[in-house]
This record gives structure tokens, C-alpha cells and sequence, in this order.
């Protein structure tokens, strides 16, 4: 689909300055352009009139046409309003926005537009480049009939602030006062889980009902305390939708189903992955900064997430349509060093063999890229069925090569690493912009370890030494009090509490001794943090610390961190001792993907196309970015925005304030908080039933509430055969799964016979998913 802002009526351009400041634009100076249709110059697309009748439109042609922007004097820029075509239609398509600097028109990499149909445009400067300027060029490759059409060019400075919203909004972004002030997920609750809502402008102790949306009486009551009404109780069946109901207020209609995040997400979150990749997926021009993914620059995290998911949940992967298709390389120095995959894989085994084939062809050696390559290699068991053996030789061979290499093979904006030794001890700790978060290099290691013991390779053990070594620096030397250790790395926070929870887990001789009390230290202060009527975990502990803020207007935008910290609470909550917390950090799971889904000051969803997205969504985020490194405008389920420290406590009426722009490292925050909800909510049992055996399955498949649907258990016995078992749905909307199997005891291994090669005595596994974050269950028969 294309994200298309609101074409705006002729009108004057005092409406877009009032939008939503009092602060004025720049008065340009002068205006000329490449050329001139009759008395429509250059002139009138800065004369402060947004009119067909007063606007630029150069003379046709196939060649590209300009208009160049002298402002008078040397400015810091926030970014243009554009308003261009006829009436609603003939937009300019493709287009940039230059800047005069150092004797030449640079680029502007965030005002580099494609494909472009709106004809009312709000372009913010994003931090890659200081647009600090005299004069400005809008240059157009692309329009309708070969005419350039510009009703209006306004030039906002950064004195003014952020740069302020385009009248009225655009479709899909909500006007506030049609969002009720009941906030809760918009979307629906998962049964079974917390279910909890705010009420701002509502007394405590004001009486509260959940109905149906279409009327009737009470199904669950209770009272508001602290702002925020608990219905978590309430847990029935059927597809009814329901509202709730207080104080002369009603909130949107939601509904209540098994796994209803899973089953809203789970498509929508491989679509984005699918759309945003560089070269091959919607946007096809080379991006500056990108490796897999545009915009995902060194620490996109792509493989940290795209594995975990499937490690946790196979079953729901497999089982959804292809869409990915092998492209060959048109440049084979950018992938093409992987051999290509089966064409009935996954997509997402697809896009984990596209994040491993960039990297390794194109040789990159930043510590955060080559420890991507780990999961892949670990995952690999589970990866052979569709991929060529050559795939793993080729990503093996460069990994061990380059792991303890301090070297990097270029510079890298943003680059906040010192050296590129991923054995090394890593004692700098990152900026905001999160691209070095404490522990990045504990669970690569970790899987490398793995890797290396199944590889039989004699140095296997330095990997785990070098984590528990990492982990050791972090129990001593991290304070959970500093925000900057924690929400302060924004989307890659999970990275910190995630490696140290694996760990703990899978080598609990080996962990540190001080590991469980320092986990149990965080959950401490992530629940202090979190007492507010939001239940959202502040940045700090003073009243006003809600988000991180800089001294840019580009800082800072924070929805990776919002939906990436159910990640490091689901991978933590095992080792957190006192119930009270257990309970407290359950709440605060699902209180962060409400957050996504409304439950915050202004009522929204993160992604401004969740209305034509996202099941049961009715108002998506105030606007999306419109250019930009990553070119995301077209993508799938992007991640847009989340609320700002001056929406909090309840500001709604600050409207569309701060920055606003979707990026990769924000949805795979959000993947790896679904990798770690499957794997909290999975489980798998054996039995013995005469001579079969009974496989049962526990897992967020239930998407189809109208049918029994299927999975997949692995079972394997100690002589060597391995089994697939579909486990079917015990009945429509059961979310249980089982499925038999033979047992022949005492014949010769043979794979896939139907019946499982077991000898009387020996130990039988059943696997959903793999590894660390995999189900298992074992079993004598």
C-alpha cells in the first residue's frame, strides 16, 4: 500500500503556520527556477499563498527542473512544508531537497522522495546532516506530464522548534478530540492476561463496567484506583466485541481472544521485514548507511530478532504464505555469496538467509554485523531443511575468521565501538542513539560457544569465558539507577538483560555469582519506575523524567524501547524471587504493548496505517515520515512514533510534538519482545499410550478461532531418528495441540518412516522450536 498524507484545498498558508505553533517560517528573500510557464515563476511558490493561481510550474520536460530557494541569510533548518500539483491531484513524484554548502548543492538524505502522490508534504531534516544554509533547491526528476507544479515551498527553521504538523492532519491520523479519554489497546487482550485501561480525567473510586459494544448489560465491574481500572478477570469466549464504560465515558470496542496480540502482529511483523529490506524490497535505490535493511546502519539487530522468532515459534511461520522470491544479484560485490534457498522456505527463513548473505558478501566486519552471523549459525539445525550446506560453510568460515579481529573494514556513522574484538572486554557504554549497549557481545558469544562445540573445535571454550567474563564487569560495574544502562539506550535496551538472562539459564556453573541478585536489582527498578497511571516504565525517578530527550529536535524518538522491554521482563522473570514482583512484571508485559496499541497519553497507535493495518484499530499515530534514509513511507506495519516526556503525565493537548519516523531497529524491538512472548508461552508434554507415543502442545497458533489449526513437534530418540509430528488442535479455538506417534522399539534408525526408532530405556525428546529459546520435553517410554 502507499502512505499518502492529505492533499490540502487551495488555502492560505496562515493555516499551516497555525497548525499547531505560533512560530513563523522563514520569509525567503528570492526564488528562481530552471524554467518558466508564463506568468507562473519562481516567485510565487514562496509569496505565502498555497493557490493554483499562485504557483510555480516550470515548462515541460523529460529533463529534471529546479527551484532554487535564496532564504537571505545563513540559517539552521528544521525542514520544508510542500505543497505542489493542481487542486488534489498531479503531485510531483520524485524529487530532493538540496542545500548550498560549501560551494555546491548537497544532498539532504531524509528530503529524497519516490513515488510521491500527496500534494501536501511536511519534510523534516532528520540528524545526518546539519542543513545549515542560505539557500535551498528543490530538484524534480519526476512529475506529471514532464510539468513541474508548486503551489508553495515553506522553510521552517530550527529556531521555531520541532517542524510543525501540516493542517488538519492526515488520513488515519485522528483528530484528539475524536479519541476517547477511556485509553486502553485499541486492538484487544489476550485471555488470560492482563487486561487494564487509564482514566485520567476520572475520580478514583469511580465505578467502572465492561459490556458489549452493541449494548447490554454488565459482564465485569470494578472500581478506579490510581486512574486505571483491572477487568483482567474477565476472560469469555466467543468474537463479541466489548467496551468499557465509565464516568459517562466508552472507550473504542476491543475484543478478548487466545493469543489476540500474536494473531494482530505476527504477519504484520515479518511484512515490515519483507518491505524494508535494502536493494530488493520496496524502495529499490542503494541507501547510505545500510547493509540488509535501509537505515538499519551497524546496529539494526536484524538476526538478534528474525532468529529468536523463529527459534520460539516455527509452527506460525511455516504455516504463513510466501511472498519472498530470490532476486540475483545485478552487483554481485552486495549479496549473492549465499547460494539461494529452497523456493517453498519460509519468509522468514528467507529473510534470516538475506541478513547473513549481506554480511558476508559484503565482508563487513563491525563487531555488532559479524555477531549477527552467530544466530544464524546456531539456528542452523533448524535452517538445513531449506538452505544450501554451502550457506552455513560460507557465514561459518567468515565468522571464526574475523570474531576476534579489533579491525573494522570501514567507518561507520554512529559508530560508538572502540574495537571490533568480540572476545574482547567491552567496558564503554553508548549514547542514546543505542548503538553500544552494555552486554552486546554476551549472547554471540554464548551461541558461538555452541556452535564451536558442535563444530568439535578445540578453542570452543573461550567464547563462554568471554562472556562470563562481559557479564562479570556488568554485575559489578552496571548501576540500574543510571537510565543511561537502561531505557536510555532506547530500542536496544533488550540487548542488556536478555544476554544476561541466557546466561543464567543455560549455564547457571558458569554465571556469575552475583548474576541473580543483579537481575532481581533491575526488575527493582523497572517496577519503581513503573507506578504511574500509564504502568509504563519512566526513564528515570524524578517527576518529569518520562523519555529521553536531547539537545536535537531529532531526539528523541522511542518506540523501539516502548515495545521491546516485554523482552527482557518475559527473559528475566524466571530469576525474579519475590511474587509480588513476578505479578507486578506480568502487568507491565502487557502494559508496554498496550502502550503500542493506545493505552498512553494520546490515545494512539505507534504505526500511523494501524487503522488499515492492525485488526480493531481506530486511531494510528499522528502522521509517518516522508523520505528519509530508510524510505519506509511505503513499508508495511511501520513503527512511526510513540509519545513524547511532554505527552506525559497526560498532555494530549501537546498534539504532534517531537520526532516522528519509523526505522527498522524499532520493529525488530518489537520482534524480539514476540520471540519471548511465544517461548513464555509454550510448552510441550510426552506420554506413553500403549505403543505410542502422546505429544502435546501449548503455543500462540490459535489465529483462526473458527477452526482446529496445526503445528509441528520434533521428536527425537537416542538412536538417532528424528521425527516431524503435526499436532492438531484439540478442538477450534483450544489452543492445545496434540499428535501421536509409533514406537518401534529396538529396529535400525531410519528418518521419517512415520514411527520413531527408539531403544527401551533411552531417553526420547520432543522439541518445539530449538535451543534457548525452543519447548522441550523428554520422556523414557
Amino acid at each position: 500500500m502507499i502512505r499518502i498524507p492529505l492533499a490540502l484545498p487551495p488555502t492560505l498558508l496562515a493555516l499551516s503556520a497555525a497548525a499547531a505553533t505560533a512560530a513563523e517560517p522563514l520569509k525567503p528573500k528570492s526564488a528562481t527556477a530552471s524554467s518558466t510557464l508564463g506568468d507562473l515563476s519562481a516567485a510565487k511558490a514562496i509569496d505565502g499563498k498555497v493557490s493554483d493561481a499562485s504557483r510555480w510550474v516550470s515548462k515541460p520536460s523529460s529533463d529534471p527542473a529546479w527551484l532554487a530557494v535564496d532564504l537571505g541569510s545563513v540559517q539552521l533548518l528544521a525542514g520544508i512544508h510542500l505543497f505542489s500539483g493542481f487542486g488534489d491531484s498531479d503531485a510531483i513524484s520524485d524529487f530532493k531537497i538540496q542545500f548550498w554548502s560549501g560551494g555546491e548543492w548537497t544532498d539532504i538524505p531524509s528530503a529524497s522522495i519516490r513515488g510521491n502522490k500527496a500534494t501536501a508534504l511536511a519534510i523534516p531534516f532528520d540528524q545526518t546532516v546539519a542543513v545549515k544554509t542560505d539557500k535551498l533547491r528543490l530538484w524534480v526528476q519526476a512529475s506529471h506530464q514532464g510539468y513541474a507544479r508548486v503551489k508553495e515551498l515553506v522553510v521552517w527553521p530550527a529556531s521555531a522548534g520541532d517542524l510543525p504538523p501540516l493542517p488538519k492532519g492526515q488520513p488515519g491520523g485522528s483528530n484528539q478530540a475524536d479519541i476517547p479519554l477511556i485509553y486502553l489497546n485499541q486492538s484487544g487482550f489476550n485471555l488470560g492476561k492482563p487486561k487494564r485501561f487509564t482514566a485520567p480525567t476520572l475520580a478514583d473510586g469511580t465505578r467502572f463496567i465492561v459490556r458489549p459494544a452493541k449494548g447490554g448489560d454488565a459482564l465485569a465491574e470494578g472500581t478506579i484506583t490510581g486512574k486505571i481500572g483491572d477487568f483482567s478477570s474477565f476472560n469469555p469466549s466467543g468474537e463479541t466485541e466489548y467496551v468499557v464504560e465509565a464516568g459517562g465515558l466508552v472507550s473504542v470496542p476491543f475484543r478478548i481472544g487466545p493469543n489476540w496480540l500474536e494473531r494482530v502482529s505476527y504477519q504484520d511483523a515479518v511484512d515490515f521485514m519483507i518491505d524494508s529490506r535494502h536493494y530488493v524490497g520496496d524502495h529499490r535505490n542503494e541507501c547510505r548507511g545500510s547493509f540488509g535493511w535501509r537505515d538499519d546502519h551497524h546496529f539494526g539487530w536484524e538476526l538478534h530478532t528474525l532468529v529468536p522468532q523463529w527459534l520460539s515459534n516455527p509452527s506460525a511461520y511455516e504455516r504463513m504464505p510466501r511472498q519472498v522470491k530470490y532476486e540475483k544479484p545485478g552487483n554481485k560485490k552486495l549479496w549473492g555469496a549465499l547460494e539461494p534457498y529452497r523456493d517453498d522456505a519460509p519468509d522468514l527463513v528467507k529473510l534470516i538467509h538475506w541478513g547473513a548473505d549481506i554480511i558476508v558478501t559484503q565482508q563487513v566486519s563491525h563487531e555488532h554485523l559479524k555477531a549477527q552471523l552467530a544466530y544464524f549459525l546456531y539456528a542452523w539445525p533448524t535452517l538445513e531443511a531449506w538452505l544450501p550446506e554451502q550457506n552455513y560453510q560460507a557465514v561459518r568460515d567468515f565468522a571464526f575468521r574475523t570474531w576476534a579481529d579489533p579491525k573494522k573494514d570501514h567507518s561507520y556513522p554512529y559508530d560508538e565501538s572502540p574495537e571490533h574484538n568480540l572476545l574482547a572486554l567491552k567496558t564503554r557504554i553508548g549514547s542514546t542513539k543505542g548503538s553500544l549497549p552494555p552486554g552486546a557481545s554476551i549472547e554471540p558469544n554464548l551461541l558461538m560457544h555452541e556452535v564451536a562445540k558442535r563444530e568439535k573445535r578445540p578453542d570452543a571454550a573461550i567464547y563462554l569465558d568471554a562472556a562470563v567474563k562481559q557479564a562479570e564487569w556488568m554485575v559489578k560495574h552496571l548501576d540500574w539507577n543510571d537510565p543511561l544502562v537502561t531505557k536510555g539506550q532506547r530500542m536496544s535496551e533488550f540487548i542488556t538483560v536478555t544476554g544476561l538472562a541466557h546466561l543464567l539459564r543455560e549455564y547457571p556453573d558458569q554465571a556469575p555469582e552475583g548474576l541473580p541478585n543483579k537481575l532481581n536489582e533491575w526488575a527493582k527498578v523497572l517496577i519503581r519506575r513503573s507506578g504511574n497511571l500509564w504502568d509504563f516504565r519512566k526513564l528515570g525517578d524524578e517527576p518529569d523524567k518520562w523519555t529521553p530527550m536531547g539537545e536535537k529536535q531529532q531526539m528523541w524518538n522511542e518506540p523501539g524501547n516502548v515495545v521491546g522491554l516485554p523482552a527482557p521482563i518475559l527473559a528475566a522473570r524466571g530469576f525474579i524471587t519475590g511474587k509480588d514482583d513476578q505479578q507486578r512484571l506480568d502487568q507491565l508485559v502487557w502494559s508496554h504493548f498496550d502502550n503500542m496499541f493506545g493505552r498512553n497519553p494520546v490515545g494512539r497507535h505507534f504505526s500511523f496505517d494501524a487503522p488499515r493495518e492492525v485488526e480493531g484499530v481506530e486511531h494510528g499515530w499522528f502522521r509517518f515520515y516522508v523520505g528519509g534514509i530508510g524510505q519506509l513511507a511505503d513499508a508495511r506495519f511501520v513503527i512511526d512514533g510513540s509519545p513524547k516526556n511532554g505527552h506525559y503525565p497526560y498532555n494530549p493537548g501537546a498534539g504532534d510534538i517531537g520526532w516522528t519516523e519509523g526505522w527498522v531497529q524499532f520493529n525488530t524491538a518489537f520482534n524480539i519482545s514476540l520471540a519471548y512472548l511465544a517461548w513464555s508461552e509454550s510448552k510441550v508434554e510426552l506420554a506413553k499410550e500403549g505403543d505410542e507415543l502422546v505429544i502435546r502442545l501449548t503455543a500462540p497458533l490459535n489465529f483462526d478461532y473458527g477452526k482446529a489449526e496445526t503445528g509441528t513437534v520434533t521428536v527425537a530418540s537416542g538412536l538417532g531418528d528424528t521425527e516431524r509430528v503435526t499436532v492438531t488442535e484439540d478442538s477450534a479455538s483450544s489452543g492445545t495441540f496434540t499428535g501421536r506417534l509409533k514406537l518401534a522399539s529396538g529396529k535400525a534408525a531410519s528418518k521419517g518412516d512415520g514411527a520413531l526408532q527408539f531403544q527401551p530405556g533411552t531417553t526420547v525428546r520432543a522439541s518445539h522450536g530449538f535451543g534457548y529459546l525452543g519447548r522441550h520435553a523428554t520422556l523414557k517410554p
